[in-house]
Parts: structure tokens; C-alpha cells; sequence
């Protein structure tokens, strides 16, 4: 059965880049804690099998093919979430590529795909959900998934960076501007975490090596689990945070320390 009760009893929420890794651990979090959840992403196969998994226990969990860069699209996304929700409370704009590259490798197909995704799609997935936040009154929000290397600068990285120091900017501008609406915004920030999106470093560098490169990255000494990014997203996204907007929260085993 599904729950009835926790911190996000009957609340409905939308999560891009829901069928795998953060996005999928933040829909199951929400649904232990009561949400009602759509999640939305390119790749019928992880969305599908996401949403047969969950469904047995939360049958109110739901998927719609996307792209969240396609203004198209994402009005059938606003429609399709009004039609099985009957509105929305919460959005995690959560989808993200990462590609490595400087200025001399990284040409601008490169350059358009990461922001169209990072920063465009949270854009335009925003913009047309904002009717339906507005509808909900206070207390509904928006949590954008960025990244520690929005805030600090590393070799290599150049358009992934520039894309997430731009949605960090995004959500500190929209947390200004539907402040007096009451809907809230707020960023986590990760470290590395482990979640399909290392597994081309993986190979690269063998399992062993690049875990414990990995873990020597962080004062802690640890890899974020998809689950700790969760955790984060539910504090975020409930009333526990209630005042809390503009925030940018690391969730990065102390790397924004240093």
C-alpha cells in the first residue's frame, strides 16, 4: 500500500531524470514519505522499470517521456502532470549531463547539449509548471540538483561549471522573484556521487582506483550515495524548511570547506 503518512503526506511532486541514480532515489523518498510522483526523463527502459519497481508498494507513481529542453514537450509534461496529480507542489529539476572538456575541446554541439539540459531544461520545465505552483499557494517549491563544481572550479570542466554556477544563479533570481507568492527555491550542491553518471570514469581508471581517488577528493573520506542527495531533497522540500529559500545546500563530504 502506499503511505499515508510523513513528511510529504499527500503532496505531488515532479522529478526530471527520475529513472535512475539521485532522481530515482529522490522518488523513492518521496514516496515513503507520502508523495504522490511523476518522474519524467528521455529513456523509456530506466523510467519504466523505475516505476514497475516502486509501483507494487506506491501505486501512485507515475513516468512521461521528455525532453526537457523541447518547450513542446514539456507543455505535454504540465499537462499529463495536471491530468494524474490534478496539480503540483513540488519540482526537482534533476536531470543533468556531464561532459569533460577546456575551451579548445569542448566545440559548441558539446557547449549546447550540457546547457540545454542543465540549465535550459530547468528553464523551460520551470517556467511551465510555475501555473501550477502558483495554484498550490504557499508552501510549494522548486529544488534545482547542481553540483559542487558550480561553486568551485576544477581542470577540464568548463561547460558543465558554467552550466551549474548558472542554474545556482537561476534559483537564487526565481527564490527573489516568487518570494511574496511563497513558493520556495532551493539548489543542493553534491559531491561526487555514486550513480551511473561515474561509470565512464569508473572504467577508465578500474573500480578500486577510482574509488579510492574518489574518496581522497573528500574530507570525509567517503562517495555520497544517491541516498544522502535524498535525504537532503525531502528536508528541503518539506515543511521542515519552511524558511528556507535562496538556499544552496552542499551535500559534498566537506568539499565546500576547503
Amino acid at each position: 500500500m502506499a503511505a499515508m503518512a510523513g513528511k510529504l503526506a499527500g503532496k505531488r511532486a515532479l522529478i526530471t531524470g527520475g529513472g535512475t541514480g539521485i532522481g530515482r532515489e529522490i522518488a523513492h523518498t518521496f514516496l515513503e514519505h507520502g508523495a504522490r510522483v511523476i518522474i519524467c526523463g528521455r529513456r523509456h527502459g530506466p523510467l519504466k522499470e523505475t516505476v514497475d519497481s516502486f509501483k507494487p508498494q506506491y501505486p501512485d507513481i507515475h513516468f512521461v517521456e521528455c525532453d526537457i529542453s523541447d518547450p513542446e514537450d514539456v507543455a505535454v509534461l504540465a499537462a499529463k502532470t495536471r491530468e494524474l496529480l490534478g496539480g503540483l507542489d513540488i519540482l526537482v529539476n534533476n536531470a543533468g549531463v556531464s561532459e569533460r572538456g577546456d575551451l579548445e575541446s569542448t566545440d559548441l554541439k558539446v557547449w549546447d547539449r550540457v546547457f540545454n539540459v542543465n540549465l535550459r531544461g530547468a528553464f523551460v520545465v520551470t517556467q511551465a509548471m510555475l501555473p501550477l505552483l502558483k495554484d498550490s499557494g504557499r508552501g510549494a517549491n522548486v529544488l534545482n540538483i547542481s553540483s559542487n563544481l558550480g561553486r568551485q572550479a576544477e581542470q577540464h570542466q568548463v561547460a558543465y561549471s558554467a552550466s551549474k554556477a548558472g542554474l545556482d544563479m537561476f534559483t537564487r533570481c526565481c527564490a527573489l522573484d516568487y518570494a511574496e507568492a511563497g513558493i520556495r527555491f532551493n539548489t543542493i550542491s553534491p559531491g561526487v556521487i555514486d550513480t551511473p553518471m561515474q561509470d565512464h570514469n569508473k572504467g577508465e581508471l578500474g573500480y578500486q582506483e577510482w574509488r579510492s581517488a574518489t574518496e581522497q577528493m573528500h574530507p570525509l573520506k567517503a562517495i555520497g550515495a544517491p541516498r544522502d542527495v535524498a535525504t537532503a531533497a525531502l528536508f528541503l522540500c518539506s515543511s521542515d524548511a519552511e524558511w528556507l529559500t535562496g538556499v544552496n545546500l552542499p551535500v559534498d563530504g566537506g568539499m565546500c570547506a576547503r
